[in-house]
C-alpha cells in the first residue's frame, strides 16, 4: 500500500501540474554565500531556461489583520500587495497578464491544495510557490517540480511517538512547516530573506515517508476521494485560466481616449460651452476646458482697469511683481508693498529681507519657543525651537472617574462629570458648597475647581448677606451689631438727630423743634431744642436772670436774659486808669485773663471760643462775640473750629456735600442735585422713554423702567437675546418681565455624519457613525460588518468591503466569522419555510413568518437564531422593526420623536423631553415673578392678581390694611401700595386724634405730648411754672403767669424773672441772700451777701512745717518749697534721672537731694538687658503666679529694699525691672538721733529736723558718716552725691573694703578671657590696638587712648600703620588691592554691608563678616532689620499696599482702587505715633485724565527720602550711591531693578524706577495707617475714609482728599482726579486690543495663581492701562507693568509664574558676568560675605522679599557685581559678636548686577 501511495503521488501531482522533488525533506539546508546578480539565489540550474525568480509563501496561520482560513502573503521578492512581477524579463507577451492575475491564481491554488497537504504538514504551515513566466499555464510548469521545506525545526521523535497515526499526530513545529514549490532542476535558495531560522534545520522528512508508506488501507480510501475531486477541481482550473487570459487579452486591446474638457469655477466642474457669473460685473465661459472671464459692458460700477497693457476687473487684485500688490477699483489701480509675515520664513527674499525666528507648521506659524498641540493630531505635543518643529506623543494621566469620554479633537479622555459627597455636576456646571455660600466650585473635565466670591462694596454699612447667599445686599443695614431694614430707625448716639437706613447708608437728620414764644431761646444741655429757659444771643449761652456786658460801636451795653429775651441799656465806660497826667508817663498795667497774661491794647481769640474777640484796654480784659455776616450762599457749612459757615461746602438735609458733588435727593428721588458754592441747586429728572407697555417703579426709584427677567436665578435686561441657562438648546429674550424661549434653529449640517454639539448636529470637524465619534481622517472597522474598513473624511465616513479571491465553484458558501465567500466541500440545498424553491448552500435567509430571525444553510442544514440586539444606550427605547431604537422615545404607552417636548402625563405642571431614546421630565421652570405679590397660577405664579398677607385680590381692586386700620392698599399687576386714609383739612393748630379714630379733630388739644379737653386750662408743658395753657376749639395758646410787685427800691430778678428783694451785686456778678463767695482775684477775702449788702474777711493761711517757703504770684498762701537743682525745682519726696548720668536716681527729700547710681536686682532665672537699659529686664510682668499690669509694682523678697516696677515697651509686652530702693541723705542728724527701719520699711530716719542749706552755707561741703556720700550746699538745698566705684576686674571672693574707704580694692587686675593677672601699678599696650595703653589701679583696668597727629605724606605716598604702633606714618606707595574694577590704596578701609567690612593689607582684601544667632520668629511673625544693624529681630508679619500702573491701589486690606488724580497725595501714614509718612507724586501721561507714579517721597521724622524716576534716590535733597545708610532710621538698596527702603519702624518700601511702588508696614500697625491704602483693619469695604474718617462715596473723592497742599512759591501744574474711562475714549479697536493683549493673564503661565489670586481685577485694571498708553513702545512698557503687578501678589501668596518669554517682556542680565534671569530668585544670595552660613539660617535672617532679577546659577556666588567660584572669594574673617566698624566707603559703591 506504501509502494501505490508513493507511485500515485506523482500522478497526482502531474495532474496538478507539480513535480515531487527527488528526496523531499531530506537535505538540509545549507547557506549559500552567492548571490546572483539577476537577483535569484543560488546557482542557475541548467535545465531551466528562466531562473527562479520571486517567491510567495502562503501561511495558513492567521495573522492580525487577516480573517481566518487566510494565508500571509510574504515576499521573497518585490511582492507589495499589487501586482507580482518577476525579477527578470519572461518571454514575450506573458508578463503583464501573469504578473497582473497571479494573487488571485495563488490565493484558488490554496483552496485547491489544502485537503490534500493536511496529511502532509502541519495546521499551521505555509506552501510558498515560485512562478515560471515562460507557460501559459501554472499548473503545467510546476509539474516536474520539486518540494523543499524550509525554516522550520522539528524536534526528534520520541519513543512514545515512534509512528504518526490518527491518535498520535506528529507534533507541531513551534514556528511552523513551510513548503516551497520550485522549478525542477532549480536550485533551492539556501537562505532566503526571511527564513533566519533555517541553519539550524533538522531533518525530519524520512519519519513521514514511512510513516506514508506504512498507511493502512484505511487512510488510502479518503485519499483516493479527495484525489478525485481534485481532479475535477483542477479541471475547471484550468477553465477559468482561460477565462482570464481572454478577459485579459481584451483589456490589452483596449485604447485611451481624452474625457470632454472641463472649467473649475465658483466651487464646483462646469462643462464645456456653460455660462456663469462669479459676481454682478463679471461674466465667465469654459472654452477648451479654460475658463474666460470678462467684465459686463455697459455697467458704469464696473468698470475695469488698464495696466502694463492687462486688462483687470472692477475690484481684482494683481500683482506686478513679487513684491508689489496691485487692485483696479472703479477703473483707478493702486499698489502697495506686500507686508511681510509677522511670523516665521523659509529663507529671506528680495521682498523681506529679514527672517523673524519662529516655525510655520500646518498652516499655522508659531514663535520661537513655543509649544503647541498639533492641529491634525490632538496626541501630538510639539514644541518650535531654532524655526524646527518637534513633535512627541502625548502621555495621558489617568482619570479620575470610571467612564471617561474621548471628545473629538482630545487626546486624552476626559470625565464627563464630577461627583463629590454623593452628588453629581456636569462639566463646566457651577455650584456653590452648602454651607459655605461665598466658595464656588465649577466641574472642569472631572476636576472640582474651587474660589472665593469677590463681593463689590457698593454702600458702607451693607446688610448681612441673605440665607444662602455670600455678599451682603444694601437693602438694608447693619450697624453697631444689629440689622436694620431700610427706612428703620437708627440709633446715632445724639438725641438731637433722627437717623435712619437708606439703602445700606445712615442719612440723619435733625429732629423738628417747635416754635418758641421767646426771641433769643437758649439751649440746655441734654435738651435738643432752644426753649426759652435761657438765651443764645451773638453766639453765646447765658442762663435766665444772668447779667452780661457787651461793647457795641463803642458804646458800653449791659444786657440781661430773662426767659428768653434779652434786655440791654447803655452804660457809661469807667475812666481808664492809664491816663496819661502832665507830670510824665505811667505804665499801664497788662490784662489778665485765664491765667494768662496779655499786654495793654493786644487783641486775640479765646481757647475754644471761635466766636469771641478779646482785647485788653487800660489793664481789663474786654470780649465780645464776633457777628458773622450773611453767607452769600443758601446752605452754608461751618467748618471745625470755625466760626463763621461758609460757603465752601453745602449743608443739605443734614449731610454736608463737596462742592461741585452732584447727589439724589433721599426723600425726592426724582430730584437731580448739585452742590455750588455752598448753595444746592435740584432739578427734575428726564427720564427716558420705555419700550415696554407696563414699566415699573421700584422703591427710591424714580425713573419707570421695563422689568427685568429672572431665569434660573440670573436676571437679563429687557429686550435682551440670551441662551436658557440649563439647556443650551432654547434661545430665550426678555420681553415685559417674562422670558420667552423657543427651541434654536439648527444650519444644515455640510457633511453626512456630523459631530453632535451642544444642541445641533452639524459639527464636521469628524464623525459620529455607529453610536461613536472619530476625528477627521481615522480609519475604525465597521460597527455592523467586520468585513468592511470605513474612514472619516470631514463628517463623511466611506466604508469599503476588504477584497476577496474569485472562488472557481459556482455556489460559494458565507461561512460564520468569515469576511470572504468559501467553496462547499459537498454543495447541498435546504428547504425554505414557505417557498418551494429551496435555498443553497451557505445562503442567509430570513421566514416570512419572523422577519426578525436570520437563517443559514449549511451543507443541507438549516441553523436560525434571532438577530441579536445590541444594547441601547437610552432608557425609553422606541421599538424598531426589529430591535429597539434611540431614535425616538416610547414614554407611557407613546412614541415621541427625538427633541420633541411635551406635557408630562403623570406629574403635573411638570415637562418632559425626549432627547436620543432618554425622556427627562422635570418641573416646569417658572421664570421669577416681577412682582412683589404674584397671585397663584396654574403652575407658575402670575402678576394678574396679588396675594397680600395670606389674601388674594384681583389687579386694580382696593382692599383695607389688614395691618393697619387706618391704610387702603391697592393691588395693581402684583404690586400692592398702601397708605393712610386721606383725612379732611383742619383749622386748628393743636388737632386731637381719639382713640378708634382715624383722622384728627379740633374737639381737643394735643400740646408737646399733653392732651386737653377744649375749654381745659393747664401749666405749660415747656414752662410749667411760669407758663399756663388754654385749650380752645384744637388750638393751644399760652401766656405768662402775672409778677406780685416787689417791695423793695431794687428788687432782682426772682422765679418767673419776677422781682424779688433777696440778691447782692458784687463786680458784675449776682449773689443770693446768705451766699457766700470769693472776694476778687488776688484779694485772698471771702465775702457774703446778706439782706443786699456784701462783707468780706481776709482769710488766714495755714501754718507751714518747712523753712523755706515761697508765695506764687495770684496766690494768697505761701508754700512749702522743693529742692533747688541747676535751676529746676523738684516737689518734695518726687524722684527723677539726672540728664548727665542715666543709669542714677536722684530724690528730693526735706530739701535735701541724694543721688545715687541704681542698683539692680534680679527677680527671673534668665534676664534680658538691651542696650538702652540700665538694668536687666524679665521678659513677663508676672511673679510668683500672680500677673501685674504696667505701672504696678511688688517686693520680689523679703527685703524691703528691693522693689520691681512692670513698665510698657516700646515694641513688644510689658516686662519688668527691679532694682533697690535709694534712702535719702540724713544732713545734719547727730547718731544719737538716728532711727533704724521700722518692719516692712527701708529707710532709717532722723528723729529731729535735718540740717538745712542757708545762704550763709552756700558752697559748703558736709561729710555723711556713709564715706560714699559727699554733700554741698547748692542753691538753698543740699546736694549729696553717691561715690561711682571703678569697675574691678578681679574675682568676688578676691575683693575688700578698706576701713573709712567706699569703694572695694583688689591687689592684682586680671586681664584678658584666659585670665592674666597683671601687678597693682603695672601697665601694658592692647594687643588688638596698639594705642591704648592700660594700667593696674588696685583691681581696676585704666586704659587710655594715645591721640596721634595725622602725617602729611607726599603725593603718591600711603598712610600705614605698622604692628605694633600706634600711630600712622608714611610709606612709599606700595602695592594696592582691585575692588570693584578700582585700585584701592592699601590699608583703606570701607564698609560692604552692615554685617561685613574689608580692608587692603599689602594688595589682597580681608573681609570681617559677623554671623547672627539663630532667629525663630513666631507663624504670625517675620524678621525686620533695625537699619545699621547686622542681625534681623521678629516683627508682626506685614501687610502689603501696591500703586502701579495708571494708578491702581491695591490696599492693605486687598481692595483695588483706580484714581487718576496728578498730584501729590498721602499713600500710607502712620496716623497714631507719626512715625513714617510716604507720599506719591503722579503725572500725566498718554491720554488726557490719566496719571501714573513719578516719584515717591518717604518721611521719616525730619528726614525726606525721594525715590525717582531711574531708581535715582535722595535724602535731604541730595543724591546717594546705594546702598545707603543713616542710622538708625533708615537703609536704602539696590536689588535686581528694585530699589528697597528699609525704615526703623519695620517699614519697607520698595520702587521699581519707573511707576510701581509697594508699602509693607508689620502688623503691629493694625488699624493705625491711613491714606490711599486704605487702614488696614482687615475690612476692605470700609477703605474709602478720607482725612476726617468720613466714608466718601467715590474713588475720585477719596483720592483727591488725601492730597497733599503744595509748599509755600511756585508749584508744578497738577489737577484733581476724576472718573475715567480711557477705553471709551480709544474706541471699539483698541480696547480689542487691550483685551487681546491683556490675555497672556488668562494663559498656562498664571494659572496657578489663579486659585490664590483673584484674576478679574487685574485683568481689568491692565485693559484699562493698555487702552490709556496708546499704540506704541509705550504700550509694551504698560503690559509688562499690569502682568508683573499681577505676578508681584502671585509671588506673595507662595505661586512663582514663569510667564516671561524671548518676545514678552524679557530682562536682559549680563551673561558676561555670570549671571541668568530668575523670576522669584533667593532675596539674600550667596556671596563672598554669608557663603559660611546655612541655607535655612540665611533664609531666616533674610528681610527683603522675593524680587525677578539676575541671579548668580547654583554653585558659584556673588561678589563685587560678578559670579565667581567659592574658593576664589577673598579671605573672610568670622565674628560672632562684634559689629564691624562703620568706615567710610571706596569712592564708588558697589552695585548689584543690572
Amino acid at each position: 500500500m506504501a509502494g501505490a501511495t508513493a507511485a500515485l503521488l506523482p500522478l497526482v501531482l502531474q495532474l496538478m501540474g507539480l513535480a515531487l522533488a527527488p528526496g523531499m525533506g531530506r537535505e538540509p539546508l545549507l547557506p549559500s554565500s552567492t548571490q546572483r546578480r539577476d537577483g535569484g539565489w543560488g546557482e542557475p540550474s541548467p535545465a531551466s531556461d528562466y531562473p527562479p525568480t520571486a517567491a510567495i509563501v502562503l501561511t495558513a496561520a492567521e495573522g492580525p489583520d487577516i480573517p481566518h482560513g487566510w494565508g500571509h502573503l510574504q515576499s521573497q521578492g518585490r511582492l507589495q500587495g499589487g501586482p507580482l512581477l518577476p525579477s527578470t524579463p519572461g518571454p514575450p507577451g506573458r508578463q503583464g497578464p501573469w504578473g497582473l492575475y497571479l494573487p488571485e491564481v495563488l490565493s484558488t491554488w490554496e483552496s485547491c491544495l489544502g485537503s490534500l497537504l493536511s496529511t502532509q504538514a502541519p495546521s499551521s504551515s505555509s506552501l510558498a510557490f515560485t512562478p515560471a513566466p515562460h507557460r501559459p499555464s501554472l499548473l503545467p510548469w510546476m509539474v516536474g517540480s520539486r518540494w523543499t521545506r524550509v525554516g522550520h525545526r522539528m524536534p526528534p521523535p520520541s519513543p512514545a511517538r515512534g509512528k504518526t497515526s490518527p491518535g498520535n499526530p506528529p507534533s507541531p513545529s513551534p514556528i511552523g512547516l513551510a513548503w516551497i514549490l520550485v522549478p525542477s532542476g532549480s536550485v533551492v535558495p539556501r537562505e532566503p530573506p526571511g527564513l533566519a531560522d533555517s541553519r539550524d534545520y533538522q531533518p525530519q522528512a524520512p519519519a513521514y515517508s514511512s510513516a506514508l508508506a506504512r498507511a493502512p488501507r484505511e487512510l488510502w480510501r479518503p485519499l483516493e476521494e479527495r484525489l478525485g475531486r481534485l481532479e475535477a477541481e483542477v479541471t475547471q482550473l484550468r477553465e477559468q485560466n482561460q477565462v482570464l487570459q481572454g478577459r485579459v487579452r481584451q483589456l490589452e486591446s483596449c485604447e485611451c481616449h481624452p474625457a470632454s474638457p472641463q472649467c473649475w469655477g465658483l466651487g464646483r466642474a462646469w462643462p464645456e460651452g456653460a455660462r456663469w457669473e462669479p459676481d454682478a460685473c463679471t461674466a465667465c465661459v469654459c472654452q477648451d476646458g479654460a475658463a474666460r472671464c470678462d467684465p459686463k459692458p455697459g455697467l458704469p460700477r464696473c468698470r475695469g482697469c488698464s495696466h502694463n497693457g492687462q486688462t483687470y476687473g472692477n475690484g481684482e487684485t494683481f500683482s506686478t511683481d513679487a513684491c508689489t500688490t496691485c487692485r483696479c477699483l472703479e477703473g483707478a489701480v493702486t499698489c502697495s508693498q506686500k507686508p511681510c509675515p509677522r511670523g516665521p520664513c523659509l529663507e529671506p527674499g528680495a521682498c523681506c529681507p529679514h527672517c523673524e525666528p519662529g516655525c510655520e507648521y500646518e498652516g499655522q506659524l508659531y514663535e520661537e519657543g513655543a509649544n503647541f498641540p498639533s492641529s491634525s493630531n490632538p496626541c501630538l505635543q510639539c514644541s518650535c525651537l531654532t524655526s524646527l518643529v518637534h513633535c512627541v506623543p502625548m502621555k495621558c494621566l489617568p482619570v479620575p472617574c470610571p467612564e471617561p469620554v474621548l471628545r473629538p479633537g482630545h487626546c486624552c479622555p476626559t470625565c464627563q462629570g464630577c461627583t463629590e459627597g454623593g452628588s453629581h455636576q456636569e462639566h463646566g456646571q457651577e455650584w456653590t458648597t452648602p454651607g459655605d455660600p461665598c466658595r464656588i466650585c465649577q466641574c472642569l473635565e472631572g476636576h472640582i475647581r474651587c474660589r472665593q466670591h469677590e463681593c463689590a462694596s457698593l454702600c458702607p454699612y451693607p446688610a448681612r448677606p441673605l440665607p444662602g447667599t455670600c455678599c451682603p445686599v444694601c437693602d438694608g443695614c447693619f450697624l453697631n451689631g444689629r440689622e436694620y431694614r431700610s427706612g428703620e430707625p437708627v440709633g446715632s448716639g445724639d438725641p438731637c438727630l433722627h437717623c435712619r437706613c437708606a439703602n445700606g447708608s445712615v442719612q440723619c437728620e435733625p429732629l423738628p423743634c417747635p416754635a418758641t414764644p421767646c426771641r433769643y431761646p437758649g439751649r440746655i444741655p441734654g435738651k435738643c431744642c432752644p426753649v426759652c429757659d435761657g438765651c443764645e444771643y451773638q453766639g453765646h449761652q447765658y442762663q435766665s436772670q444772668e447779667t452780661f456786658r457787651l461793647q457795641e460801636s463803642g458804646r458800653c451795653v449791659h444786657c440781661t436774659c430773662q426767659a428768653g429775651e434779652v434786655s440791654c441799656e447803655e452804660q457809661e465806660c469807667p475812666v481808664a486808669p492809664c491816663a496819661l497826667p502832665d507830670s510824665g508817663p505811667q505804665l499801664c498795667p497788662a490784662c489778665v485773663l485765664d491765667g494768662e497774661e496779655f499786654a495793654e491794647g493786644v487783641q486775640w481769640e479765646p481757647d475754644g471760643q471761635p466766636c469771641m474777640a478779646c482785647s485788653c484796654q487800660a489793664g481789663v480784659p474786654m470780649c465780645r462775640a464776633l457777628l458773622c455776616s450773611p453767607a452769600p450762599c443758601q446752605h452754608p457749612t461751618r467748618p471745625l473750629g470755625a466760626c463763621c459757615p461758609s460757603c465752601e461746602s453745602c449743608t443739605y438735609h443734614g449731610q454736608v456735600y463737596a462742592n461741585g458733588q452732584n447727589f439724589t435727593d433721599a426723600d425726592r428721588p426724582c430730584h437731580a442735585c448739585r452742590c455750588e458754592d455752598g448753595t444746592v441747586t435740584c432739578s427734575l429728572v428726564n427720564c427716558p422713554p420705555t419700550t415696554c407697555a407696563r414699566p415699573q417703579r421700584g422703591p427710591g426709584q424714580c425713573c419707570p423702567r421695563c422689568p427685568d427677567c429672572v431665569l434660573e436665578k440670573q436676571v437679563f435686561v429687557d429686550g435682551e437675546r440670551f441662551s436658557h441657562p440649563r439647556d443650551p438648546c432654547q434661545e430665550c429674550q426678555c420681553q415685559e418681565g417674562q422670558a420667552h424661549c423657543q427651541p434654536r434653529v439648527c444650519p444644515t449640517a455640510s457633511c453626512a455624519h456630523p459631530l453632535p454639539g451642544l444642541c445641533c448636529q452639524h459639527n464636521c470637524n469628524g464623525c459620529a457613525f455607529g453610536g461613536k465619534e472619530y476625528p477627521s481622517g481615522a480609519d475604525f472597522p465597521h460597527p455592523s460588518d467586520p468585513c468592511r474598513l470605513c474612514r472619516c473624511l470631514s463628517g463623511n465616513v466611506q466604508c469599503l468591503a476588504r477584497r476577496c479571491p474569485p472562488l472557481l465553484c459556482p455556489e460559494p458558501a458565507m461561512l460564520p466569522g468569515k469576511c470572504c465567500p468559501q467553496c462547499p466541500a459537498t454543495p447541498s440545498s435546504c428547504p425554505r419555510p414557505g417557498s418551494k424553491v429551496p435555498a443553497h448552500h451557505q445562503e442567509h435567509f430570513s421566514p416570512p413568518d419572523d422577519p426578525c430571525r436570520l437563517c443559514l444553510c449549511l451543507d443541507g442544514s438549516v441553523s436560525c437564531q434571532r438577530l441579536p440586539c445590541p444594547p441601547v444606550p437610552c432608557t425609553h427605547p422606541r421599538q424598531g422593526p426589529c430591535c429597539p431604537s434611540c431614535d425616538g422615545c416610547r414614554y407611557q404607552g407613546k412614541e415621541f420623536t427625538s427633541g420633541e417636548r411635551f406635557p408630562s402625563p403623570t406629574a403635573r405642571c411638570h415637562v418632559c423631553l425626549c432627547w436620543e431614546g432618554s425622556v427627562r421630565c422635570e418641573p416646569r421652570a417658572c421664570a421669577p415673578a416681577q412682582c412683589p405679590f404674584p397671585a397663584r397660577g396654574d403652575c407658575c405664579p402670575t402678576c394678574d392678581g396679588c396675594e397680600y398677607l395670606g389674601e388674594s385680590y384681583l389687579s386694580s381692586q382696593e382692599f383695607p390694611d389688614p395691618r393697619e386700620p387706618c391704610s387702603w392698599c391697592t393691588c395693581l399687576g402684583g404690586f400692592v401700595t398702601c397708605g393712610r386714609r386721606p383725612c379732611e383739612p383742619l383749622g386748628c393748630s393743636h388737632p386731637l386724634t381719639l382713640p378708634g379714630h382715624c383722622c384728627p379733630t379740633c374737639q381737643g388739644c394735643l400740646y408737646h405730648g399733653v392732651t386737653a379737653a377744649s375749654g381745659e386750662t393747664l401749666p405749660d408743658p415747656l414752662d410749667p411754672t411760669c407758663s399756663l395753657c388754654t385749650c380752645q376749639e384744637g388750638s393751644m395758646s399760652c401766656r405768662k403767669k402775672p409778677c406780685p410787685p416787689a417791695l423793695c427800691p431794687h428788687p432782682s430778678p426772682g422765679p418767673c424773672f419776677c422781682p424779688v428783694c433777696h440778691s447782692c451785686l458784687s463786680h458784675g456778678q449776682e449773689h443770693q441772700d446768705g451766699e457766700a463767695f470769693e472776694g476778687p482775684p488776688g484779694s485772698c477775702e471771702r465775702c457774703r451777701c446778706q439782706a443786699g449788702q456784701v462783707s468780706c474777711v481776709r482769710l488766714p493761711c495755714p501754718p507751714l512745717p518747712c523753712p523755706l517757703q515761697v508765695t506764687e504770684q495770684g496766690s494768697c498762701c505761701p508754700r512749702c518749697r522743693g529742692c533747688l537743682v541747676r535751676g529746676e525745682e523738684h516737689p518734695e519726696g518726687s524722684s527723677w534721672e539726672p540728664p548727665d548720668s542715666p543709669c542714677s536716681s536722684c530724690m528730693c527729700h526735706e530739701g535735701v537731694v541724694t543721688c545715687a547710681r541704681i542698683q539692680c536686682v534680679t527677680s527671673c532665672a534668665q534676664p534680658r538687658q538691651g542696650p538702652s537699659d540700665c538694668c536687666p529686664r524679665c521678659s513677663d510682668c508676672e511673679h510668683k503666679g500672680r500677673k501685674y499690669e504696667p505701672g504696678e509694682s511688688f517686693q520680689p523678697g523679703a527685703d524691703p529694699c528691693e522693689v520691681c516696677i512692670c513698665e510698657l515697651q516700646p515694641e513688644g509686652p510689658p516686662s519688668v525691672r527691679c532694682h533697690r530702693r535709694q534712702c535719702p541723705s540724713l544732713v545734719g542728724c547727730p547718731a544719737s538721733q538716728l532711727l533704724p527701719p521700722g518692719p516692712q520699711h527701708c529707710c532709717p530716719t532722723c528723729a529731729k529736723a535735718l540740717s538745712h542749706c542757708t545762704e550763709g552755707l552756700l558752697g559748703s561741703e558736709l561729710a555723711l558718716p556713709d564715706p560714699c556720700y559727699t554733700c554741698q550746699c547748692q542753691d538753698l538745698t543740699w546736694l549729696c552725691i553717691q561715690r561711682a566705684c571703678p569697675e574691678l576686674s578681679c574675682p568676688l571672693l578676691e575683693r575688700h573694703t578698706p576701713s573709712g574707704s567706699c569703694c572695694p580694692v583688689c591687689q592684682e587686675c586680671v586681664v584678658d578671657v584666659d585670665g592674666r593677672r597683671v601687678a597693682d601699678g603695672e601697665s601694658w599696650q592692647d594687643p588688638s590696638n596698639a594705642c591704648i595703653t592700660c594700667t593696674c589701679r588696685r583691681g581696676h583696668v585704666d586704659c587710655h587712648l594715645q591721640e596721634c597727629q595725622a602725617p602729611s605724606c607726599p603725593h603718591g605716598w600711603a598712610k600705614v600703620r605698622e604692628a605694633g604702633r600706634c600711630c600712622e606714618r608714611c610709606q612709599a606707595p606700595t602695592q594696592s588691592c582691585l575692588h570693584q574694577g578700582q585700585q584701592v590704596a592699601s590699608g583703606e578701609h570701607w564698609a560692604v554691608d552692615a554685617c561685613t567690612s574689608c580692608s587692603c593689607v599689602a594688595g589682597t582684601v580681608r573681609c570681617h563678616s559677623q554671623r547672627c544667632p539663630l532667629l525663630f520668629c513666631n507663624p504670625d511673625e517675620a524678621p525686620a532689620l533695625h537699619p545699621g544693624s547686622c542681625c534681623p529681630h521678629c516683627l508682626p508679619r506685614p501687610a502689603s499696599c501696591m500703586a502701579f500702573g495708571d494708578p491702581h491701589y491695591r490696599t492693605f486690606d486687598g481692595r483695588l482702587l483706580h484714581f487718576q488724580g496728578s498730584c501729590s497725595y498721602v499713600l500710607a501714614k502712620d496716623c497714631r505715633g507719626g512715625n513714617f509718612s510716604v507720599h506719591v507724586t503722579n503725572d500725566d501721561r498718554g491720554r488726557s485724565g490719566v496719571s501714573w507714579t513719578q516719584e515717591v517721597a518717604v518721611l521719616l521724622g525730619d528726614v525726606t527720602v525721594q525715590l525717582l524716576q531711574g531708581r535715582v534716590v535722595t535724602v535731604d535733597g541730595r543724591p546717594v550711591a546705594l546702598p545707603f545708610l543713616r542710622e538708625p532710621l533708615l537703609y536704602a538698596e539696590l536689588r535686581g531693578r528694585t530699589v528697597i527702603l528699609h525704615a526703623q519702624s519695620g517699614l519697607q518700601v520698595l520702587w521699581d524706577g519707573q511707576s510701581q511702588v509697594e508699602v509693607r508696614v508689620p502688623g503691629s500697625y493694625r488699624g493705625q495707617v491711613c491714606g490711599l491704602c486704605g487702614n488696614f483693619n482687615g475690612f476692605a469695604q470700609d477703605d474709602l475714609r478720607g482725612p476726617e474718617g468720613l466714608l466718601l462715596s467715590t474713588e475720585a473723592a477719596f483720592g483727591n482728599s488725601w492730597q497733599v497742599p503744595e509748599g509755600p512759591g511756585p508749584g508744578r501744574p497738577c489737577s484733581k482726579g476724576q472718573e475715567v474711562d480711557p477705553c471709551r475714549a480709544a474706541g471699539y479697536r483698541a480696547r480689542r486690543e487691550a483685551n487681546a493683549r491683556c490675555g497672556v493673564l488668562k494663559s498656562s503661565p498664571f494659572s496657578r495663581c489663579h486659585a490664590v489670586v483673584p484674576l478679574e481685577p487685574f485683568f481689568a485694571a491692565c485693559v484699562y492701562d493698555l487702552c490709556a498708553c496708546g499704540l506704541g513702545s509705550a504700550a509694551d512698557t504698560c503690559l509688562c507693568d499690569a502682568l508683573e503687578a499681577y505676578a508681584s501678589h502671585c509671588r506673595q501668596a507662595g505661586v512663582t509664574p514663569a510667564w516671561r518669554g524671548p518676545t514678552l517682556c524679557v530682562v536682559g542680565c549680563p551673561l558676561d558676568r555670570g549671571f541668568m534671569f530668575d523670576e522669584c530668585g533667593p532675596p539674600c544670595p550667596r556671596t563672598c560675605f554669608n557663603q559660611h552660613v546655612p541655607l535655612g539660617e540665611l533664609a531666616a535672617h533674610c528681610v527683603r522679599p522675593c524680587v525677578p532679577g539676575c541671579q548668580c546659577p547654583a554653585g558659584l556666588v556673588e561678589h563685587e557685581a560678578h559670579c565667581i567660584p567659592p574658593e576664589a572669594c577673598p579671605q573672610v574673617l568670622l565674628t560672632g559678636d562684634q559689629l564691624p566698624s562703620t568706615l567710610p566707603s571706596p569712592s564708588r559703591e558697589p552695585q548689584g548686577p543690572p
